[in-house]
């Protein structure tokens, strides 16, 4: 490892003791128990094992990946544990959770593999994510809630991520125009 890779891993572990510190002197401090500053430090933990492979390794996109996959359930778990509510695990947090790691791996191998502009990817992932993904999950919160998703709301989504995705078409486009030897591949 690198020292500036070093160097970014202990402020950003220091960084996360700190806000867990404050966290649990904050709570302390006004309930006289830990209660509410459980969920931002089982929160700040589960992000500190995501995010930590990023900064140690040079690569380190899919072990990241495969973290969340290994610390994505038992986090979802142990947070409805301590929530009041203890029924949203099973239908709402696993389905929601395997279709945002399948979009990341889905993300990951587009930008590791596709052999296309860079803006091309990018238009593919912002459909992929905001469209196809907000839409799955949005079915298991609706599901989940026992309610419909107005269709304003659903409509400006998904008009904003296509917007998007067509706007990055396009830039790819002009771009491969205007500098056809730079394809940002």
């Amino acid at each position: 490892m690198s020292k500036n890779r070093k160097l970014i891993f202990m402020l950003f572990t220091w960084a996360c003791f700190i806000a867990i510190g404050v966290c649990i002197i904050v709570n302390v401090a006004i309930d006289k128990q830990i209660t509410w500053s459980a969920y931002p430090i089982l929160s700040i933990i589960f992000g500190w094992l995501i995010v930590s492979p990023l900064v140690i390794k040079k690569y380190g996109l899919a072990i990241s990946l495969c973290a969340l996959m290994l610390f994505v359930f038992p986090f979802l778990y142990f947070l409805e544990k301590i929530t009041p509510n203890h029924s949203w695990f099973a239908p709402l947090g696993v389905p929601s959770a395997i279709v945002g790691i399948i979009a990341g791996w889905l993300i990951y191998l587009l930008f590791r593999f596709l052999k296309i502009s860079l803006w091309y990817r990018s238009a593919i992932a912002v459909f992929l994510v905001g469209v196809i993904a907000n839409m799955i999950i949005g079915h298991y919160v609706d599901a989940f809630l026992s309610t419909e998703s107005s269709f304003l709301n659903r409509f400006i989504n998904i008009f904003s991520c296509v917007a998007v995705s067509a706007l990055l078409v396009i830039l790819g486009y002009r771009n491969k125009k205007v500098n056809p030897a730079n394809d940002d591949v």
